[in-house]
């Protein structure tokens, strides 16, 4: 079953065409890589599936109802959530109280703090909890992001670039993780430059370039293809 279509999807601005005509089907529980040169589209489509941004043409289906038109916080009701490739956290807040805020909007006090809790040990954060936020390192705030994001309880979760200031000795730490995600039923739209983590974590791959698809498939063997390289490297690597 398909938990998100998007059909003839374009977004421009202006005269730029930052996606253009684009047709996915995502399976529900799988992880679905976006990946692409610098430009290629693969944050506007994340803005565009979230409500972010508005879609200038086509049309987005999610559990086969159109949703183009919701404005964010009704797609965030429906399941839909995003951590953000420059994290934003609640400054002045600590890393306990960001995790709690959206776990109050469906449980009560006593039993989002219980939850706020475990979601951090899962996180990685559990040695963080008082810390304020804004004094986290990059790669630790890339965790909250995931932890905001897990705390909505999602069904669709929209993950950018996640590995951007992670260290390598917590990168497959973080790989595991969201395995781990997927294997409860998230399905993932995972956005990411760090080649080895995407392979290592979708199953279906799209290669994005100058807002257009040029490559579906399983990632291995997308990543091999002509065009594909032409894409990131130049014609004289193809």
């Amino acid at each position: 079953m398909n938990i998100l279509e998007i059909k003839d999807l374009t977004k421009a601005f202006g005269g730029v065409v930052a996606v253009s005509d684009l047709n996915l089907s995502i399976r529900e529980g799988i992880i679905f890589g976006v990946v692409g040169p610098n430009g290629a589209g693969k944050t506007t489509l994340i803005n565009v599936i979230t409500g972010v941004e508005k879609i200038t043409k086509g049309s987005i289906f999610f559990k086969g109802s159109d949703i183009g038109k919701l404005p964010t916080f009704k797609r965030s009701l429906e399941g839909i959530t995003r951590t953000f490739q420059i994290p934003q956290c609640f400054t002045g807040l600590t890393v306990f109280e960001n995790i709690l805020i959206p776990l109050l909007l469906r449980l009560p006090k006593q039993e989002a703090q219980l939850e706020a809790a475990r979601i951090a040990e899962r996180m990685f954060l559990k040695d963080d909890l008082n810390k304020q936020a804004q004094m986290l390192s990059v790669g630790r705030l890339k965790l909250l992001e995931l932890a905001k994001a897990y705390a909505t309880s999602p069904r669709l979760l929209l993950v950018d670039e996640p590995m951007g200031g992670v260290s390598l000795d917590m990168m497959d730490s973080l790989i595991n993780l969201i395995k781990s995600l997927r294997d409860e039923g998230i399905t993932i739209l995972l956005v990411e430059h760090v080649m080895k983590v995407v392979v290592a974590l979708a199953d279906e791959l799209v290669v994005l370039n100058f807002g257009k698809q040029i490559a579906l498939g399983a990632p291995q063997e997308v990543m091999k293809r002509k065009e594909v390289i032409e894409a990131y490297l130049g014609d004289e690597y193809a």
